[in-house]
Formats: C-alpha cells, sequence, structure tokens
C-alpha cells in the first residue's frame, strides 16, 4: 500500500513522469522548449512548478497527487475516477501555505482529514458521510510531523514528532496502536514508550516513516522502530514499539535511511473485475547507508499474489530485503501481464524498469520494453541486463494499458519516438492493428511518429492519459493521438500552451494537463477539448516565466557630481530589454547606458520608460530644478600687474566655490590681490567646490615681475572683512618689511606709524615668510570709512593702498526646492548667534525658521532676524516668496522697504544714471570711483571701492532687462605743466585703468534667479553688462555686489596745453598730482 507522504519534501523523482526533471531538462537543452515566454529565474505575479508529489487515500484506496509552487502554495488536484466524489470535478483545491503537511482522505475534501500547521498545531477532521458541516478541530500541539494508522473506518491513530526527539500519538487504541503499552482510546497526547526501557518514553527520535496504513517507522540516530502489523510481526501484542534495526543491513542513522515507491504513480491499486475489493502492487524500496533494497527480488520473473485481505501474502509481510539493480529514484517502473483471478488476486505482475542516462539513451531491464502492456509473456524474457531502448532523447512516458502499450520518447531534435506493442497485445489475436498511432503491427524498434499531415516535429514536451498521447508542439498547439488512431489537435481552443503534466489518479489510470500561456491548468482530452481547471492561477512549468503583458516603469535616484550637476539613475525591471529615456519631452528617445548627468541650470524634465520587446512601461516623469556650478571655459584667469596678483573668476559663482592661490608651491586661500616679490613665480588659480572640495579648475602660469625702480617701495595690499557681532569689520594688510615700515590715516587723519598702529586699533600682527607681514585690524562698521596704507622707508613712499568700508546688505533669498518648499538662505548675515524667524501673518506671531517650509504659494513673507545675546534686530522686514516651479507669483509687487527703487542721479556720487522704462529702477551703495584724486606720483598705486547694486523689477510684464556701465577717460582739472611753471596743463588716464569684479547676486525677493554677470571686467566707453535678466526672469529684488580697482599708471596722455607749452597733444608726461574726473554712465534697460 502507498504511504503519505510529505507535502514539502523534495525527492529525486523518476524520468518517467517525473514532470521536474524532464521539463526542466528540456528547457535547459533547447531554449525554445518553453516559448513563448522567457525562459529566466522566476518573475513577479506567478509561480514555478518545484515538485509533483502524491499521498494514499486510506478511505478511497486512491492516489491523490498535488502540486508545490515556488510562491508556497500547494494545489490538490480532484479525483476525476470516484463516483461518489465532488460534482466538480475539474475544480483544483488550494492548500494554504500556512500548512505544512497535508492529507484528505476524500476526494473533494471532506470527509477525513489532516493537517499539521507550520506552528506545530495538528488538525483532525472526522469524516461524517461527506457532511459539508464537517470541520477541523485542532488535537495536539508542538509536532514537527505526522504519520497515521488506520485500522479500521474512521479508527485513526495520529503520531507526532516533538522538536526534542519524542514521539506522541493519540487516538485509537484498542489493538495496541498507540505505541504507550495500554490497549484504550485516547483524545489527548500520550507518550510513545520505548520497548527496552520500563515506563521510560522513547527518545532521540529524528524521523517517521508512513509504510503503509498499518505500518509506521520511527528512526533514532541507532534504532529502527515499528507500530503495526507487518514485517513478519506486530506490535499490538504489547501495544509497544517493536525495533526492526536488524531487517536494514549497514543502517547507520538517519540521515541515510529513507523509504520511497519506485515510481510512485504505480503504487496505487488495481480494481479486479470478480471483486469489490483492490489490489495494491506498489513497489517500496529503502535506501540505507548508500544501498538500494526491495522487498521483492526483482533480479527474477516474478510469482506473487498481492491482495490485501487477511491472511494474504503482501509486499510489506516480509523481513527479508533484496539489493536493487541500479537507483530507484531516478528509476520508473511498468506494470503488464495482469491475471485477475476470482478471488481478486494478481498472480503476475510483470515488471519493467527505465531511466534515462546522463547521455540520452532510454535504458531498460526486466520485461523487454517493447513486449510493455502484453497480455502474456514468456518468463524466459524477463532479464536483469540492461538494453539501450532509444538513443537521443530528453524525456519519456509510458502507457502499459492494453490498447495503448507504448513507450513515447522525445527526441533532443524535436521528434517524437515510439516502441512497443501498439495495442497488439493478446497472444493469439490480432498482431497488426494501428493502435492509437496509426502504424501496423507492433513497434519493435525506435520508430518515429510523423502524425498523417506531417506536423509531429518541433515538439516540446508529451504525455499520456489512460487512453491517448498528447504532444505539445513549439506553436503551443497540442496534439492528440487516440484510440483507433484518431488525431487532432488543440488549435482550435485557442489556448496556447507552455507545458504538460501527467497526474495519476490510479495504477495506469491518469489524466493529462495542459499547462496554459495564461497561468492556468486545462485538463485535456482525446477530442481536443481543454476544459479550464477552476480553483488556482499562474501555475507555470519550472525555470520558466511568462511574457509579461505589463511591465514596470523605471525608479529614479538623484546624486550631484563635483560640478554640484543632479546626477539622475535610472533602475529598470530585470526583465527590460529596453532601457531608454528622453531630455527633450519624448520627442527623442536615447539608450540608457549609464547614470544622466544634467548640465543645463534650470528645471529639467527627464522622461525614461522600460521596454521588452515592443512591451513599453509607463513613463516616469521626473523634474529636476538643476543648479550646477559653472566653470566658463579658460576661467579662472590669472591677472598680473606691477607685481600684483589678482583673480578673474569670470562668471563663476563664488558663494558656491572656494578660490584658492598657489605660489611657488604654497597654497593659501584667495582674499585679495596678493604683492608678488620680484623674480620668477609658478602661480596657480585653484577653483574647489566650497561643499565637498573637490577640485573643479585650476589655472597655472609662471610669472616673472620685474624689479622696481631704484628706491620704489611695493604698495601694501589689503581688503575688508564682513561685519562680526560687534558690528565691526577686520582689515587685512600686507606688506613688504624689507622695504620699509607701514602706517596708516583713516579719513584723512594723521599718519600712524607702525609701532603705534596696535596702540590704537585692535588686532593682530604675523610674518608667513620674511618679505611679507600681515597686520588684522577690527575697525567699527562705518559706512564710507576711508583708510588708507602705504609703505615708507623713512625717505621714500609706496603708492597708497585706499580700502573703503561700504554698506553690508544681510538680507536673506528666497527659493524653492523641488518639491516647492520655500528655502530662505541666511548665508548673508554676519557671523554671530543669530534667531532666525518668519511670519505668515503680517507679524502677529513668528516661528523658528528650521528648514524647507510648505507653505505653498502664500504671499508676503515676514522675516525677522535677532541677536539671540543681545536681543538687537538685524533684520525686520517683508518679503515676497518666489513662484511655485514653474509658476508666476500672483502679486509680483514686493512688499520692501518703499527707498527701494530711488532713481540714482547725477547729484549722488557725481555720476549719471539713464534709466529706460517705467516701474524698473536701481540703487547704488558704495564709494564711486568716478572722481579720482592722486595726491603723489609714486608708482604702483591702487585705490579699491567695495560697493553693491540694487535693482528692483516690479512690473510685472516678464519682459527681462539689462543693467550696464559705460565710463569716460579719467581727465584732469588744471595741472601742473612743470616747463611753463603753470597750472593750465590737461592731462588724462584712459578708461581702462579701472575694473569691477561683480560678484553673484542675493536674491532678496521674487524670483531665484542669477542675475548677475559674474566675473572681473575692464571699463570703458562702451556699455559693459554687469547684470542681466531673461524674459520671464529677474522680476523681484536683487543685491549685486561690485569691487572696483583703479589702477594708477606713471604716465598720463596730454589733452590740452598753454601757449609756450613743450607738450602736443597726445603725448605721455609722467603722472601728475590732481583731480580725474569720469562719467559714469549706468543704463537699467527693459529687455535684453
Amino acid at each position: 500500500m502507498a504511504a503519505e507522504r510529505d507535502v514539502h519534501k523534495n525527492r529525486r523523482k523518476p524520468g518517467k513522469k517525473r514532470y521536474l526533471s524532464a521539463l526542466l531538462a528540456a528547457s535547459l537543452l533547447i531554449p525554445s522548449v518553453l516559448m513563448p515566454g522567457k525562459n529566466t529565474v522566476e518573475g513577479a505575479g506567478h509561480a514555478n512548478i518545484e515538485d509533483i508529489g502524491y499521498y494514499y487515500e486510506d478511505h478511497q484506496s486512491r492516489t491523490r497527487a498535488y502540486l508545490t509552487l515556488s510562491d508556497g502554495r500547494k494545489i490538490l488536484f480532484r479525483d476525476r475516477g470516484e463516483y461518489s466524489g465532488p460534482a466538480d470535478k475539474d475544480k483544483l483545491d488550494e492548500i494554504g501555505s500556512d500548512i505544512k503537511k497535508y492529507n484528505a482522505q476524500s476526494p473533494d475534501d471532506k470527509g477525513v482529514g489532516m493537517r499539521l500547521m507550520s506552528n506545530g498545531d495538528f488538525y483532525y477532521r472526522k469524516d461524517s458521510g461527506y457532511n459539508p458541516a464537517s470541520s477541523f478541530e485542532k488535537i495536539a500541539s508542538g509536532w514537527t510531523d505526522f504519520v497515521y494508522n488506520s485500522e479500521g473506518y474512521n479508527a485513526y491513530t495520529f503520531y507526532g514528532l516533538t522538536a526534542d526527539g519524542r514521539v506522541e500519538s493519540l487516538g485509537a487504541g484498542t489493538y495496541g496502536q498507540l505505541g504507550n503499552g495500554i490497549k484504550a482510546d485516547t483524545t489527548v497526547p500520550v507518550e510513545v514508550v520505548d520497548p527496552d526501557l520500563f515506563d521510560t518514553p522513547l527518545t532521540g527520535v529524528k524521523k517517521m516513516i508512513q509504510v503503509d496504513r498499518n505500518v509506521v517507522l520511527f528512526v533514532t540516530e541507532s534504532d529502527v522502530y515499528k507500530i503495526g502489523r507487518e514485517f513478519g510481526d506486530t506490535s499490538y501484542t504489547n501495544a509497544k514499539p517493536v525495533k526492526v534495526t536488524s531487517m536494514f543491513p549497514g543502517f547507520s542513522g538517519p540521515a541515510t535511511f529513507d523509504m520511497g515507491y519506485i515510481d510512485e504513480t504505480s503504487y496505487g491499486t488495481k480494481q479486479i473485475s470478480y471483486t469489490s475489493d483492490n489490489t495494491r502492487i506498489g513497489m517500496r524500496y529503502f535506501e540505507v547507508n548508500g544501498s538500494f533494497y526491495t522487498l521483492r527480488d526483482t533480479s527474477v520473473y516474478p510469482k506473487n499474489t498481492d491482495r490485501y485481505t487477511p491472511g494474504a501474502t503482501t509486499e510489506i509481510s516480509t523481513k527479508t530485503l533484496y539489493p536493487f539493480n541500479g537507483d530507484p529514484t531516478n528509476m520508473s517502473r511498468e506494470v503488464s501481464n495482469l491475471s485477475d483471478k476470482t478471488d481478486g488476486s494478481i498472480s503476475n505482475t510483470s515488471n519493467t524498469f527505465m531511466y534515462l542516462d546522463g547521455s540520452g539513451n532510454l535504458k531498460a531491464w526486466g520485461l523487454p520494453a517493447n513486449r510493455i502492456g502484453a497480455d502474456y509473456v514468456y518468463h524466459t524474457d524477463y532479464t536483469t541486463s540492461e538494453s539501450t531502448v532509444m538513443t537521443n532523447l530528453k524525456k519519456y512516458t509510458v502507457n502499459a494499458n492494453r490498447d495503448v502499450s507504448l513507450v513515447a520518447g522525445l527526441g533532443t531534435n524535436g521528434n517524437v519516438y515510439v516502441i512497443g506493442s501498439n495495442g497488439n497485445t493478446a497472444y493469439n489475436g490480432i498482431v497488426n492493428g494501428k493502435g492509437i498511432t496509426g502504424i501496423a503491427g507492433r513497434i519493435e524498434t525506435q520508430t518515429r511518429l510523423s502524425g498523417p499531415d506531417g506536423a509531429i516535429k518541433d515538439i516540446t514536451d508529451l504525455a499520456f492519459d489512460t487512453k491517448s498521447l498528447y504532444l505539445l508542439k513549439n506553436t503551443g498547439d497540442v496534439y492528440v493521438f487516440s484510440s483507433n488512431a484518431k488525431y487532432t489537435n488543440t488549435s482550435a481552443s485557442g489556448v496556447k500552451f507552455v507545458g504538460l503534466l501527467e497526474i495519476a489518479l490510479d495504477l495506469n489510470v491518469q489524466n493529462v494537463y495542459g499547462i496554459g500561456s495564461d497561468g492556468n491548468l486545462y485538463r485535456l482530452d482525446e477530442n481536443g477539448n481543454t476544459i479550464k481547471q477552476d480553483g488556482a492561477t499562474g501555475i507555470y512549468p519550472p525555470g520558466y516565466t511568462p511574457a509579461p503583458t505589463t511591465i514596470d516603469k523605471p525608479t529614479e535616484s538623484r546624486s550631484t557630481d563635483k560640478f554640484e550637476n543632479t546626477v539622475v539613475t535610472l533602475n529598470y525591471p530585470a526583465v527590460a530589454n529596453k532601457k531608454e529615456y528622453s531630455l527633450d519631452n519624448g520627442a527623442t528617445w536615447l539608450e540608457y547606458t549609464a547614470p544622466i548627468t544634467l548640465t543645463t541650470a534650470g528645471p529639467v524634465k527627464v522622461l525614461a520608460r522600460s521596454g521588452l520587446d515592443s512591451l513599453y512601461s509607463e513613463v516616469l516623469e521626473v523634474t529636476v530644478i538643476n543648479n550646477p556650478i559653472v566653470i566658463p571655459v579658460g576661467y579662472p584667469k590669472l591677472l598680473e600687474q606691477d607685481g600684483v596678483l589678482t583673480v578673474d573668476t569670470g562668471a563663476i559663482d563664488m558663494n558656491r566655490v572656494k578660490l584658492q592661490v598657489e605660489v611657488d608651491g604654497n597654497i593659501l586661500d584667495y582674499t585679495a590681490p596678493i604683492q608678488l616679490l620680484e623674480g620668477d613665480h609658478v602661480v596657480s588659480a585653484i577653483i574647489t567646490n566650497k561643499n565637498t572640495s573637490d577640485e573643479l579648475s585650476k589655472i597655472t602660469e609662471n610669472i616673472t615681475v620685474a624689479p622696481a625702480a631704484p628706491g620704489t617701495l611695493t604698495a601694501p595690499v589689503g581688503s575688508v572683512g564682513e561685519v562680526d557681532v560687534n558690528n565691526q569689520r577686520p582689515l587685512s594688510i600686507s606688506f613688504n618689511p624689507t622695504q620699509g615700515s607701514l602706517q596708516i590715516q583713516h579719513d584723512g587723519g594723521s599718519w600712524v606709524d607702525e609701532p603705534e598702529i596696535l596702540n590704537q586699533y585692535s588686532g593682530t600682527t604675523e610674518e608667513p615668510s620674511s618679505t611679507e607681514r600681515k597686520y588684522t585690524l577690527l575697525v567699527d562698521n562705518v559706512v564710507d570709512s576711508v583708510y588708507k596704507a602705504r609703505v615708507t622707508d623713512g625717505t621714500n613712499y609706496s603708492f597708497e593702498t585706499i580700502l573703503v568700508v561700504t554698506a553690508q546688505v544681510y538680507d536673506p533669498s528666497l527659493s524653492r526646492d523641488i518639491d516647492d518648499k520655500l528655502l530662505i538662505d541666511f548665508s548673508n548675515l554676519p557671523t554671530g548667534n543669530w534667531m532666525k524667524e518668519y511670519s505668515l501673518d503680517n507679524g502677529a506671531s513668528y516661528q523658528e525658521y528650521t528648514g524647507p517650509i510648505d507653505i505653498g504659494a502664500s504671499l508676503p513673507i515676514k522675516i525677522r532676524v535677532t541677536d539671540s545675546g543681545s536681543g538687537n534686530v538685524l533684520i525686520d522686514k517683508e518679503y515676497i516668496t518666489p513662484p511655485l516651479n514653474g509658476g508666476a507669483n500672483p502679486n509680483p509687487n514686493p512688499g520692501v522697504d518703499p527707498t527701494w527703487g530711488a532713481e540714482v542721479t547725477g547729484a549722488e556720487q557725481e555720476a549719471i544714471l539713464n534709466v529706460i522704462g517705467g516701474a524698473l529702477s536701481s540703487k547704488f551703495n558704495g564709494l564711486m570711483l568716478d572722481n579720482i584724486e592722486i595726491q603723489t606720483v609714486n608708482q604702483y598705486q591702487t585705490i579699491n571701492s567695495v560697493t553693491n547694486t540694487l535693482i528692483e523689477d516690479s512690473r510685472g510684464t516678464a519682459d527681462g532687462w539689462t543693467y550696464s556701465l559705460s565710463i569716460t577717460d579719467f581727465v584732469s582739472d588744471p595741472v601742473l605743466d612743470t616747463g611753463l611753471g603753470t597750472q593750465d596743463l590737461v592731462v588724462k588716464i584712459p578708461a581702462s585703468s579701472l575694473n569691477v569684479d561683480v560678484k553673484s547676486a542675493k536674491v532678496l525677493a521674487g524670483s531665484p534667479d542669477q542675475t548677475a554677470k559674474t566675473g572681473s571686467y575692464v571699463l570703458d566707453s562702451t556699455k559693459q553688462v554687469l547684470a542681466q535678466a531673461e524674459p520671464f526672469k529677474g522680476m523681484g529684488y536683487y543685491d549685486i555686489p561690485m569691487d572696483y580697482m583703479f589702477r594708477v599708471p606713471s604716465t598720463v596722455d596730454v589733452v590740452s596745453t598753454s601757449n609756450g607749452s613743450a607738450h602736443q597733444v597726445g603725448d605721455k608726461v609722467g603722472l601728475r598730482v590732481g583731480v580725474y574726473r569720469s562719467l559714469f554712465t549706468f543704463s537699467l534697460a527693459s529687455g535684453i
């Protein structure tokens, strides 16, 4: 009798009806076998068949088949052979994934049932005559496995293995089945005892084996115990297990001990025509320490009576084991020549054993393969010598029924071959019948089956049911050969198949199911009908992934490179064979091969899609606000004049980078012009990312500084720093102490000699080298204060370096992040401990600013910045929030200081400002250099002025604007004509002596656009654009820092002379002291 099998234990399976090994091998040999899907790993939304298992229905005396799927499901087939079974036989029953082991002793999942759950709970359902109300009840817990004993109708005894190696039993026990030494039923678990010890539980059990419905085995590391009637004696006498270890030669523990069936689909029953009893003819094998044994001697022609009735001889009546020829785990067994006796027994069971070797050869021994299914055979035909039945196969299947009696093999070339009696099985009957193949007579050798239309080629799978052969073609259609050589196919059904399943119901009684490309199972019949099986779907062959009907769109992640370009990384599903993206809104699709680096500033839309052949996913749409650090070609530039080194950064946004200068291997931060000593120097300008320190650009030049004229002193180099919390600003002044000492003057006062400097100013001094001394002085933040510095050796003086303290704007800038949240940039604030707050209700209440604010398009916002220590308010203003990304503010008029926008006239700073257009204004803060006073004729004089320009565009027209500056030459008031001794010589300094360094704009309110044309520019009479806004940009209020530097030349050009002068117009003469004037023309124009 067949035993119940562990639902999710995989075993090596024979080649004949083992779907796993055969079809999977086929898929590996020929990639097109599993068309039209993809032979890849398991994909989402489907499950692959991992195993086909069988267990024996004790109550119905039949076999039950179930599939184990890769997603944890177990699918049970209903028994179509039972007339008393379920009305809907074409339905699949799904066993829950939380069920570890299952046995239902009826064909419609009613009546007797057993379930072991994953958590160790065991449930039992009694048979109530197919009463739908019957239900499972928990009767035990803490079990890892179970087996059972059935001595009668509803007389079940259950055995459960515990995690600590004990065996518990409960249920029927009047015969002594419980194994606890007592012959009585119990409804609560009791312990199976050790037969060799008094009143001691059996322990150390590692495995339990269901040998038959009346026999179970318990296996420890050293012994095998039995409960039941078979193997020559009974355990019921003492109601305790019986040790049967000696029965198994070479036993060495449970790891190398197991029991199975040689082709478990043949362990069913044979219904005998003369009796209602069933004869079971399954053949068990035992694997003991690497060797295989059977309970029947397969080396001789079998003669045995195998009927389950009291006193009759059955396979498990003996204790004798016989060595088996070969590996039964990879072998099929076909039973022929079943002679029915009037008492219901079978006198002859002729076995044919087959297996497919690694070279595709079908080997057989026992009854010859070409005599399978015969009614009568000679005993002398039986042999234990192997013969080769067919060659070059990847799968085979057998049907031993009299009307079929064939072995069918699927060749590696996609052709089908047959051998066998071909329905000609009678001893003295017809020997030239065509059977189901249409080929006349017995088929004695490997013969190709072509079909009447020659269509049998390119076959990918094959299977037998009880009376028909089914062949799956690579088109997805199934061709059927059935009784009386009937030939048809399933093409009319419209269903395409990717595999076939043979599901045994009983000995030589089985169905064939087609695995549809839609994941459903269809029962196939001899007429080519396809009957869909309800109850479960998403079922596919091993290793097969169905061709998807949809494909997931890619996902994205973002990072930045060292230039802060946004880098978009796209992640595509594994099945995609097309990976595409677009940067022009889908007009052009590009192949994605690497992360995408975006270099365009502003909003950038990235589209991406996945593709599988002609199938495309939904489009992924990503909008990125890209804000890269732009390094123009050729920048930074090194500029040197008279030993003073400056760096031109062009349009580089200096708020986001760090500028360093390397001079002869020494690296220092660049904050002001650097004085180079005479001689040769290797100088580099290095731009790095301020946040990451990554190098963005490096320019290196060899610079030679010529010796100064004798007695000429080098002017100091200085800069003005930012305001600190004490409202003071640092003055940095460096000079060459080998030439003399430093003098400082404030607002035209007395010159302070170097020994007194630190007595009059708070500060420090340091000497980075023998030729450089640096003073850092803290001065009050008084706007328009002028400090001058010079070097003297007691007789001579250097040119004067002028440092001007200018107004500083602390207003924050406002922008939006990619999620439209408001960002407030307080980087303009001086160093200090500031409380930063905002209000959305016109100052009624304030909230601390800690990060992006989700306020939508709220307008306006009030911002307050307070010194946390003193409580002094630095900023308390109202600003307009910038528009949402891609939108415009409903009210472009900023609610800011009403003095903003006051036009700069010629009376202010003696400059001329031309304003073109309306509702567009600018304001200039700082010391203008249009009026220059030259007090000495020393060489290398420089005059510096740090200024800022405020520009407001509140028109709401989105036309854009342009801010530019042009200047005339610096023409002197009448100066000394040394030849005549009169003050009537007029000279000029060219406009090109003045250059301006434009810094990055700060957005005080409105659209977050970079309007400044950052860089260093030499000025002249042509308009030089210093700031510009393209249409739809620059709508707001912007603060643009501008640093001016005037380099005083050693000679000037003559403009006019008086009579008798030795000079002519155009002559170059030495620098004259005096006042020089230039006309500065600022233009703020609408449009670009």
